[in-house]
């Protein structure tokens, strides 16, 4: 059992060895700006498929049929801007992304652009985090608004 064992350990040893030996060209590791760019990308394709589903989704509640009770058609205008705010929060950030990758394939291909880089980033970052803010406003007061009309239709089947 033991000798077996021992076999195993050699060959696994020798497999290793030679693996890392290699017959092939020696890669570089990637350069850790191609790392984030391949992160932005996916992110980008997955903020395309998603706000994809979100305008779906928008035009199936638009066409559902009309009701005459004014507080139920409040709460789908409130649920309707509510999702119109997302898709402009997410439009944002795929700018945001396009824009973080654009700088950094900028800097790639011309080192010497670094700082400006920089600046141009840093005055972005900072109007990017200002409209996200904005965002969690206007989320927030239509969040508020829509618990206050649910609120009333709970009461109201209530009585």
């Amino acid at each position: 059992m033991l000798r077996a064992t021992s076999l195993g350990v050699a060959a696994i040893m020798a497999m290793t060895m030679w693996g890392c030996a290699g017959t092939g060209p020696v890669r570089d590791a990637p350069h850790p700006a191609d790392l984030v760019v391949s992160m932005l990308d996916r992110h980008l394709q997955e903020l395309g498929a998603n706000l994809g589903a979100l305008d779906k989704q928008m035009d199936r509640f638009k066409s559902l049929p009309d009701t005459p009770d004014p507080t139920i058609r409040e709460i789908r205008a409130l649920d309707l801007a509510g999702w119109e705010l997302h898709r402009e929060q997410w439009k944002l950030q795929q700018e945001h992304f396009r824009f973080a990758k654009a700088q950094l394939e900028r800097i790639q291909a011309h080192p010497d652009e670094k700082s400006a880089a920089l600046a141009e980033w840093r005055k972005h970052e900072e109007t990017f985090e200002s409209a996200l803010d904005g965002f969690r406003k206007q989320r927030h007061e239509l969040e508020r608004k829509r618990l206050a009309v649910e609120a009333q239709i709970v009461e109201r089947y209530l009585r």
